[in-house]
């Protein structure tokens, strides 16, 4: 997993966002990619949705942003923010013993 976090093109268009590799990925900053990405998730979902039944509501809209900007934290925060902050971990252990 961090191999993948590792690479810019994972990152992009916010590779800015992107934490130095001795620094965790905090609440913050996931939630800055979330609006990004989860945005972008909610998007494709609805328009994917739109092609099938070709009505969309304010509700639907909301409901599917937040839902997707909810998953996506979720997601991270669980998988690769985990795997990020335990190498973090596991580097300053190794500094600190250097």
């Amino acid at each position: 997993m961090n191999w993948l976090t590792d690479m810019d093109w994972g990152w992009w268009p916010v590779v800015f966002l992107r934490p130095p590799k001795d620094r965790d990925i905090d609440n913050v900053v996931l939630l800055k990619m979330t609006a990004w990405f989860g945005t972008i998730i909610a998007v494709i979902t609805l328009l994917i949705d739109f092609r099938r039944t070709h009505t969309l509501t304010a509700m639907d809209n909301a409901g599917r942003v937040l839902f997707c900007w909810f998953a996506f934290f979720l997601l991270y925060k669980f998988t690769f923010a985990i795997f990020w902050n335990r190498r973090v971990k596991r580097s300053s252990e190794y500094d600190r013993r250097a």
